[in-house]
């Protein structure tokens, strides 16, 4: 009996195993194949973030060298102010003495010497003498020159330029065929990009007057190319465990360098393929360790440098590749496992059954997953609804503060007072609901309309409440001009500017407004005598959520919001403005230009 007993009990556990075998094998494949497939799409998911961080990151270096290349144009216009202001102190003497000098061409057989006046600045000749120059270039950190009009162009007498070596470019000609000459000619300033006898520079140049007639011109500029300080910041930039950013020119020489760099980019196939390119991304195997590495890269016009950031795809991708590797073998076993038990001990027939529960895990899991995506979107809505809450507070200010003025000034019986009572309390509510308002964001467009320049004026004096300590003064020479503009977005940029000035006067200085159509650009200017913004508060003037405010007293916004606007109408915007007393006093001053 015992031995029946036992012979059954055999037989029906050897069914079991028989069944389950099969049963386990499909698990087993299915399972791997799973797997498998899952890393598989991983290791792509990584490349493709991993090359989507690259091209972000070139885009913000990118944007490094824009905003370098609008502060040394800054600096020209500056600096031209300065060397004009030096060279009439000193005093040009223009004599009857002659001197001869060779005017030279970029083609040598056009060369020919010239007759011209003697000058002298001070008692200085200026046509054996460049210290004035010099002296230019020790203050400001610029080149400079001084050009004599003659017959064939207007010809350097004294520079700090060099063609090669120790050598000056004295007379060296520009011609009169020249657009630089040709604005000296209208009597009008030039300030650009400007090929400056053998190299690329920020200029500035302005005629020099005597006896009301152009017997010159000043010139005053930096090489596009001479980056100390942006060369500093990229040598800190690290990107990701192995990567970094480096910038070369269209040679395919170094220009910037980082501690991280390998020796073998120089001369590499690569460097080639990115300037016939001009921009995008590559995968490469490096020549030197057979690596596969990754290089995203932008061409950058106004310096003709190439910026690319690189990383080495192992050094990224295969530490966290390890990781879900060893994190997926081991889900895989824990499930193989789990199921195995499961299908033995409840056999075949409660199969489905387990399948089921599999799959309504996975609905678990893809539940979880898209509320991690709705988490991350309402994160992404909250930071613009607080930019949109920020720039609404200011309008709803006014209707705040305008509304309990009336009703100072009305009878409190009337039906006037309850009407304006109603009007304050729904505003209030309206400021209440702000603060909360985190489930809204849209990205703003352009809607450009014809707008009258001394109306748009009058509105944004009319959108921002001015304290009577405050000496406001309005300045609009030609408000008949007719200007192209978002109204509505651009008064909420001045009204931004002007109130952000109010705090810096401390309701006790004085607020220029002015709006002039200059040069077929409108050029907006708000200035205040406040206390100036200081030099590590400017690097970041225009990054969102930098204030310099009391917490609880600014988001940061605002200005980032002004930038973002004006580079939507095309324009531009800079600062001005001293912080220390010591080099005189202190002011803020913006200036926006916007193309007619």
């Amino acid at each position: 009996m015992l031995r029946r007993f036992l012979r059954l009990r055999t037989s029906h556990f050897s069914i079991k195993i028989r069944v389950f075998i099969p049963i386990l094998l499909i698990i087993i494949l299915s399972v791997v194949s799973i797997t498998g497939f899952s890393v598989y799409v991983s290791r792509e998911k990584l490349f493709e973030q991993v090359e989507n961080y690259l091209l972000i990151e070139v885009k913000s270096l990118m944007q490094m060298f824009e905003r370098e290349h609008e502060l040394k144009m800054a600096k020209a216009i500056k600096d031209l102010r300065v060397m004009h202001t030096l060279f009439y102190q000193k005093g040009l003497r223009v004599t009857d003495e002659k001197i001869e000098i060779v005017a030279r061409f970029p083609d040598a057989s056009q060369n020919q010497t010239v007759s011209l006046n003697r000058w002298y600045l001070g008692d200085v000749s200026l046509h054996e003498d460049n210290a004035f120059v010099d002296s230019i270039e020790r203050i400001l950190g610029s080149r400079a020159t001084i050009f004599q009009k003659s017959d064939v162009g207007f010809i350097r007498i004294s520079t700090n330029i060099m063609e090669s070596g120790d050598t000056r470019a004295i007379g060296t000609v520009i011609p009169f065929s020249s657009p630089i000459a040709e604005s000296i000619a209208a009597s009008e300033k030039y300030f650009g990009r400007a090929y400056v006898v053998n190299d690329w520079y920020v200029t500035g140049y302005e005629p020099i007057f005597h006896n009301d007639e152009i017997v010159g011109m000043l010139f005053v500029g930096a090489r596009e190319k001479d980056l100390p300080e942006l060369a500093l910041k990229f040598m800190k930039i690290d990107i990701g465990v192995s990567g970094y950013p480096f910038v070369f020119d269209k040679q395919g020489k170094n220009v910037i360098n980082h501690p991280r760099a390998e020796k073998e980019w120089a001369g590499q196939e690569i460097i080639a393929d990115m300037i016939a390119q001009k921009q995008g991304l590559l995968r490469f195997e490096s020549p030197v360790d057979g690596e596969n590495k990754i290089v995203a890269f932008d061409y950058f016009p106004q310096f003709e440098l190439y910026i690319a950031a690189f990383v080495n795809q192992s050094d990224e991708v295969n530490p966290l590749m390890r990781q879900l590797i060893l994190g997926s073998v081991f889900v895989a076993l824990l499930i193989i496992l789990l199921l195995s038990v499961t299908v033995y001990s409840m056999t075949i027939e409660r199969l489905s059954g387990y399948l089921e529960t599999i799959k309504t895990r996975d609905q678990e899991l893809a539940t979880a997953k898209d509320a991690l995506q709705q988490s991350e979107k309402l994160a992404t809505m909250g930071q613009l609804s607080a930019g949109i809450a920020h720039e609404v507070n200011n309008p709803l200010g006014v209707v705040l503060m305008y509304s309990h003025l009336l009703l100072e000034g009305s009878d409190p019986e009337s039906q006037t007072y309850k009407d304006l009572e109603t009007i304050a309390t729904q505003a209030g509510r309206c400021k209440t609901i702000l603060s909360g308002l985190l489930n809204f964001a849209r990205k703003n467009q352009v809607h450009k309309v014809e707008v009258r320049l001394g109306s748009f004026v009058e509105s944004v004096q009319k959108s921002v409440i001015i304290p009577k300590t405050v000496a406001f003064r309005v300045n609009c020479p030609d408000p008949d001009d007719e200007v192209l503009l978002d109204e509505g977005q651009m008064t909420q940029v001045f009204v931004n500017l002007l109130n952000n000035s109010i705090d810096a006067v401390k309701s006790q200085g004085e607020i220029d407004f002015s709006a002039a159509v200059e040069d077929n650009s409108v050029v907006f200017k708000v200035a205040d005598n406040g206390t100036g913004i200081n030099p590590d508060s400017q690097k970041r003037l225009f990054e969102p959520f930098f204030s310099t405010k009391e917490m609880g007293k600014g988001t940061g916004l605002g200005l980032a919001i002004c930038y973002g606007i004006v580079k939507m109408h095309n324009g531009s915007i800079a600062v001005e403005t001293n912080a220390d007393p010591e080099k005189g006093s202190t002011f803020t001053r913006f200036i926006i230009k916007l193309p007619v």
